[in-house]
């Protein structure tokens, strides 16, 4: 969480979402699903923001994802 949070490169809307997604994280479940329109609504945002929030993190390979075709992606930190 730290390093996303501290990266200059990396919007604000990316550590916000950066930061959702790792505190919905454990040791016993190192991966988290929430829907994009939850993110977008728990972070006060639009959808369209999250979803480049997320290519973001994903480009810049702070976070890991799987995409399922009509499903939530799922979601974990690349450590």
């Amino acid at each position: 969480m730290r390093q996303i949070v501290s990266d200059s490169f990396v919007s604000r809307n990316g550590k916000l979402a950066g930061v959702y997604v790792a505190l919905r994280l454990s040791s016993k479940r190192p991966f988290t699903y929430p829907a994009m329109r939850t993110m977008a609504k728990d972070l006060g945002i639009s959808l369209r923001q999250v979803a480049r929030a997320l290519k973001e993190l994903e480009d810049e390979e702070f976070i890991l994802v799987k995409r399922n075709l009509g499903r939530s992606s799922v979601y974990s930190l690349n450590l």
